[in-house]
């Protein structure tokens, strides 16, 4: 019993983070996304006997999270919050200087992030920051791979474009990508 404890808090603290990031895609509030994924994470627990096995347990997660984020928006009606989000994510250009330094650069990048559309700015993170294929992300959120990837190339052109303005032409690779 011990040992299944601890596998489960090392399972946890392995996938939390990144499931609380892809919930708060979904349901705006972090509160409401940290709340979820634990749910999740119970119903696992309470499972945990279950004779059939999950197979792909990162894509269950996922799937699982997705799922209980589309619950809520259901229960709570509150869908129109995905568009107000986005309005005010990039700072005014006077805002930003020239030589800034690497984290404020990185702020930059995760401000234009959070300017995506809801699905884009999630197929992104997914593909990009949790290592999904196209597939999973498809499956994950019940959409075609062919969606997944036009989502990626117009995230990915957007941010390219948010860099260059950030930085006047910023060409160079990111550090640690």
């Amino acid at each position: 019993m011990e040992d299944d404890q601890q596998s489960f808090r090392q399972l946890f603290n392995h996938f939390y983070p990144g499931l609380v990031r892809f919930a708060m895609d979904l349901t705006i509030s972090r509160e409401a996304a940290e709340e979820l994924v634990a749910d999740v994470f119970i119903q696992l627990w309470k499972n945990r006997k279950q004779e059939d096995p999950i197979l792909y347990f990162k894509t269950y997660l996922y799937t699982a999270v997705r799922n209980r984020c589309y619950n809520h928006h259901r229960d709570q009606q509150k869908h129109q919050w995905l568009e107000l989000e986005a309005e005010d994510a990039l700072p005014a250009e006077d805002e930003v200087h020239p030589q800034l330094e690497w984290k404020e650069m990185q702020r930059w990048l995760d401000r234009a992030v959070e300017s995506l559309s809801p699905q884009g700015r999630t197929i992104f993170r997914l593909v990009r920051e949790e290592g999904f294929k196209y597939k999973e992300v498809a499956d994950i959120l019940g959409i075609s791979p062919r969606t997944v990837e036009t989502q990626l190339v117009r995230a990915t052109s957007r941010l390219r474009q948010a860099l260059h303005q950030y930085g006047g032409g910023f060409n160079q690779p990111i550090p640690g990508r």
